[in-house]
């Protein structure tokens, strides 16, 4: 309690954070910015304010963008600060249906591949078309988690170790995460090419997990510190020059453990790309086509490495890109925002949407998987044929070179 009170009362309420929180920006109410959910913690863990469930909804709306750590003058540590509170009140929050059974399968390999199955036999038999008619994904309260599902593409087994395919360069980790292999195969491919191409050997141990983020974002510290210490253990080689992540909300997350020796290893791919000096412009066919990118806020407001994919994909010859305009905040992803708090993910994805589809590309690009899911599920219900895609995975598609086996 004196730790949740003494990060609040680094809290000068100046208000400079207003204008960069995506939920006060929408609803005008000081509740649901920053600087009042800092207010309701100091008087809550002051003994001021009762435990409530409106107190929990102001806190629990909250995206954990983190954008305005990056406004703060008085260097406040926001998300440390809710996700301690979320701690607290934990016995206070109820988990609904959709988040408890992705962090199950998050958690454990025999419910990825109970899961992997699963989706196999609802997507590729007529039982998602005829299930959606019948609207029983949202009479069993998982709509929000079928809209997310893209279409499904049998995965590639993954090997313990990819050699760089010229002159090795060093060595790498790849973390792909718990969803990676799950709904994003075509990403985790990707950088296995990449990475080798450009130089460097490829190491993914098969016992590494999920990052944390839902569990720590939930208030459950206990599961976050018990998967953070399988991925230090995963990644102990010392040989290892980094560890590089395919989606920036797991690294983000990482680059924050306790462990500083793993910690100060986690990078972006196409950061990590960029600071190694690979120039692959000479392997990459043109692409006449526009490309809007999207920076997720974990990539910007955590990580600070938002520069790394557009300047990977500037080598690629002919291709126009535009970055959303400043004031597309957050995209309403956010981990599991999406799953609990549909309205106001819905009305941050409109926004985005509206400015990416302004200039009528023919692919936007994002770093992060959750990010990628729930854009291409609101262009999918707008019925919008517009490719979501990893900026690696451009990349790669790009690729002179053919991978051998």
């Amino acid at each position: 309690m004196n730790n949740l009170l003494a990060d609040a009362d680094l809290c000068v309420k100046c208000g400079l954070c207003l204008p960069h929180c995506p939920t006060y920006n929408k609803t005008q109410n000081e509740n649901e910015s920053p600087r009042g959910r800092i207010a309701l913690i100091q008087a809550w863990a002051g003994g001021h304010l009762e435990t409530s469930k409106k107190l929990v909804e102001h806190i629990d709306n909250c995206l954990l963008c983190r954008s305005c750590e990056r406004a703060c003058p008085a260097v406040v540590p926001y998300g440390r600060l809710i996700n301690n509170f979320r701690e607290q009140i934990r016995t206070e929050r109820d988990s609904t249906l959709a988040v408890s059974l992705l962090k199950r399968v998050s958690h454990s390999k025999a419910a990825e591949h109970l899961a992997q199955s699963g989706l196999k036999f609802y997507q590729t038999t007529r039982l998602q078309k005829a299930a959606r008619l019948l609207k029983l994904p949202g009479l069993l309260r998982l709509d929000k988690v079928d809209r997310l599902l893209p279409d499904y593409h049998e995965p590639t087994p993954l090997e313990p170790y990819y050699p760089a395919i010229i002159e090795a360069r060093g060595n790498v980790g790849l973390f792909i995460g718990c969803m990676g292999s799950l709904l994003d195969h075509e990403t985790v491919e990707a950088a296995i090419k990449v990475l080798t191409t450009a130089g460097f050997n490829v190491l993914i141990p098969e016992q590494q997990t999920c990052c944390g983020a839902l569990d720590l974002h939930d208030g459950d510290n206990e599961t976050f510190e018990r998967l953070a210490a399988i991925n230090c253990s995963a990644f102990t080689d010392k040989n290892l020059n980094a560890i590089v992540t395919i989606a920036s909300g797991c690294g983000s997350q990482m680059q924050e453990y306790q462990q500083a020796e793993f910690a100060e290893k986690i990078v972006d791919i196409s950061q990590f790309l960029i600071k190694s000096g690979c120039d692959l412009s000479d392997q990459l066919t043109p692409l006449t086509a526009s490309v809007c990118l999207h920076t997720p806020c974990s990539l910007k407001n955590v990580m600070h490495e938002e520069q790394g994919a557009l300047k990977l994909l500037q080598q690629v010859p002919d291709i126009k890109i535009t970055a959303l305009p400043a004031s597309i905040q957050c995209c309403g992803s956010a981990g599991s925002y999406m799953l609990d708090h549909p309205l106001m993910a819905q009305a941050l994805l409109n926004d985005l949407l509206g400015a990416a589809l302004e200039h009528s590309p023919e692919y936007l690009v994002s770093s992060n998987i959750g990010c990628a899911l729930h854009i291409s599920a609101g262009l999918r219900e707008r019925g919008i044929a517009l490719e979501v895609l990893h900026p690696v995975a451009l990349i790669a598609r790009q690729l002179k070179c053919k991978q051998t086996d």
